[in-house]
């Protein structure tokens, strides 16, 4: 359980420093040729690890039900989710369509508590609350906006949940690196049909959309993102590791103090420390559980 914790503290440290890494270099590309892009150089790069690393033997010993999962992780997970999330955005505004993202973890809780038959305690309940509060009511001006894009977003989170589902379960007998490995694998083609249903073919051939720079640091961190991701789902509960990836806007903010020397001021500060708050209660509780605690 504490390496699973580890892992997701790691794996949302590297997701706030994504997030402040895209904002600052990737604000001129179209984000879905982007994330082909980016999806593409990081399936080579987890080609190239499994090779490294042995795990070649192991695909190929892959049963038909191993493949038919990792097929729906890569749908459900590295695919149609992202063809949804980014068009959905161009029609509500990032602060909105990333926000509503951050759901995930209440997502995950509500599929994997009666699927995979995890429990929440008073005290990690306690700690959903304070996540969310932290971050609908602090965390930026959100306002539902009556457009197809809020539910195209929430179309592409509710599908995110699913694939943690999945892949806790499917991650019982496949290793969690081929995981992420099927993940981006098999979510390219799916990327690649929204690049033609969209009509945006001729961004995609275009030289202008393939930055060096941006395209390495950020397929490095999607890289490590999703293995330590997949490695943590493999050792703690669904619904600690998505709930522990909501600190990531900590770590953003943080970067954004450091780097930018961008103050941390007015509701950021509320929203710092609800977020904070609420992961120590979930870690702590996880770690230092109470007998007497009564799950619910």
């Amino acid at each position: 359980m504490k390496k699973g914790i580890l892992l997701s503290l790691f794996t949302a440290g590297i997701s706030g420093v994504s997030i402040f890494a895209n904002a600052v270099f990737v604000s001129k590309t179209d984000p879905l040729i982007f994330a082909i892009i980016r999806n593409a150089a990081v399936a080579i790069c987890l080609t190239v690890i499994l090779g490294a690393t042995g795990h070649g033997k192991r695909l190929a010993a892959l049963s038909k039900k191993e493949w038919g999962a990792l097929l729906a992780i890569g749908a459900v997970g590295g695919g149609i989710p992202f063809a949804l999330f980014f068009t959905g955005l161009a029609q509500i505004g990032a602060v909105n369509g990333n926000i509503l993202q951050k759901t995930l973890f209440l997502w995950v809780a509500l599929i994997a508590v009666p699927v995979l038959k995890e429990r929440i305690s008073k005290v990690q309940l306690i700690g959903y609350v304070t996540l969310f509060i932290g971050m609908f009511f602090f965390g930026g001006t959100f306002t539902i906006v009556p457009k197809a894009g809020t539910w195209l977003v929430m179309g592409a989170t509710i599908l995110w949940a699913f694939e943690q589902v999945i892949a806790k379960v499917t991650l019982n007998t496949v290793p969690s690196t081929i995981v992420a490995w099927g993940r981006m694998v098999f979510g390219l083609p799916f990327l690649v049909a929204a690049v033609f249903i969209f009509g945006k073919l001729g961004l995609l051939m275009s030289a202008t959309s393939y930055v060096f720079a941006p395209v390495v640091a950020s397929s490095i961190l999607l890289t490590i993102y999703v293995m330590t991701w997949y490695s943590a789902l493999s050792t703690a509960p669904a619904t600690l590791v998505s709930s522990v990836l909501v600190f990531a806007p900590v770590v953003t903010a943080a970067m954004s103090l450091i780097v930018l020397k961008k103050p941390i001021l007015g509701q950021q500060v509320v929203m710092v420390a609800l977020l904070i708050a609420g992961t120590l209660l979930l870690i702590v509780e996880r770690l230092f559980p109470k007998r007497q605690q009564q799950a619910v």
